[in-house]
C-alpha cells in the first residue's frame, strides 16, 4: 500500500495523475478541509492528525511500502516524523517540495523564526496584513496593538474561532478561500489601507508571486517567514518526475 500525506492542492494534482497508474494508494489529510480537497478521486482518504506514534500504528494497520509525502511546505514536524518512521520501517520516502520562485520584493524583511518577526512587527506603525494561516495566530495575539492587525483565514468556523478566542475582532478576520489574483491582493490593500504585509514563501500553489507583485505595485512592504532548511531525501519538484520514479 502506497500513503499519500496529502491536503493540499499538490496532493490533488498528484494523486489525480497517479490514480490511473495505480490504486493501491490511502491518503492521510490533517483536516477535514484537506479531505475534501481531495473529493471525486477515487482513494480511500482518512482526515486526522497522525503524530509520530499514531503514523507507526497506520503505517502497521496498512501494510505501507511506500511514503509519499505531499504535505504542506510549512508541515515541518509531519514530514520529520514521516521520515522517521519510514527509516524505522525500512520503507521507501518521496517528497514533493514545492518549487521556490526566486521574487526579490522592492521592500522586504525576512525572519527566520516566528517570534522575531513579531518584535519587527510590534514596532511598526500602520495596518498589518497577516496572510501565514491560522497555526501562528495565538503568537499574534500577545501583540499589544492587536488592532492593526489584519488576519486572512480559511473560511472555517474553527478558524474563525480560534481568531476570536484569540481577541481577534470580527472586523480584523478576513476570512476567504484562496489563493487570490493580483488585483484581489491590490484591492484588500487598498481597502484596508496595509501598510506590510506578513507572508512566508509558498511558490506559486500558495500565491506568492501575486502577493508580492501587489505589494510591490502598492508600495508596501513584505515581511517574510522564511522556512529552515531540511534534507528530504527522494525529493522532487515535478510532480511528472515523481510519479515517474515511483513507478519504476
Amino acid at each position: 500500500m502506497i500513503w499519500v500525506i496529502g491536503g493540499t492542492k499538490d496532493s490533488r494534482i498528484f494523486l489525480e495523475k497517479f490514480v490511473s497508474a495505480d490504486k493501491n494508494i490511502i491518503v492521510s489529510t490533517a483536516t477535514e478541509y484537506g479531505g475534501k480537497l481531495l473529493e471525486g478521486i477515487p482513494v480511500k482518504v482518512i482526515s486526522e492528525r497522525l503524530p509520530l506514534e499514531l503514523m507507526r500504528e497506520f503505517i502497521k494497520k496498512n501494510s505501507i511500502k511506500t511514503i509519499v509525502d505531499i504535505s504542506h511546505p510549512y508541515a515541518f514536524e509531519v514530514s520529520k516524523n514521516a521520515m522517521k518512521v519510514a527509516e524505522e520501517f525500512s520503507i521507501t520516502y518521496y517528497r514533493f517540495e514545492r518549487e521556490e520562485i526566486h521574487i526579490v520584493p522592492d521592500r522586504f524583511s525576512e525572519f527566520q523564526n516566528i517570534n522575531d518577526l513579531l518584535g519587527y512587527c510590534s514596532g511598526l506603525e500602520g495596518n498589518i496584513l497577516v496572510t501565514l494561516g491560522s497555526n501562528n495566530i495565538e503568537h499574534f495575539s500577545k501583540l499589544k496593538d492587536l488592532k492593526k492587525f489584519y488576519f486572512r483565514i480559511l473560511p472555517k468556523w474553527d478558524m474563525v474561532k480560534k481568531c476570536e478566542d484569540n481577541g481577534i475582532l470580527p472586523k480584523n478576520i478576513i476570512a476567504m478561500q484562496g489563493p487570490f489574483s493580483l488585483n484581489m491582493n491590490k484591492a484588500m490593500i487598498e481597502q484596508l489601507n496595509i501598510k506590510y504585509m506578513v507572508t512566508k514563501k509558498g511558490g506559486d500553489t500558495g500565491g506568492e508571486r501575486e502577493k508580492i507583485d501587489a505589494c510591490n505595485e502598492k508600495g508596501i512592504e513584505v515581511i517574510l517567514l522564511d522556512k529552515p532548511k531540511i534534507y528530504y531525501p527522494n525529493c522532487y519538484k515535478n510532480i511528472e518526475d515523481l510519479i515517474r520514479n515511483i513507478l519504476l
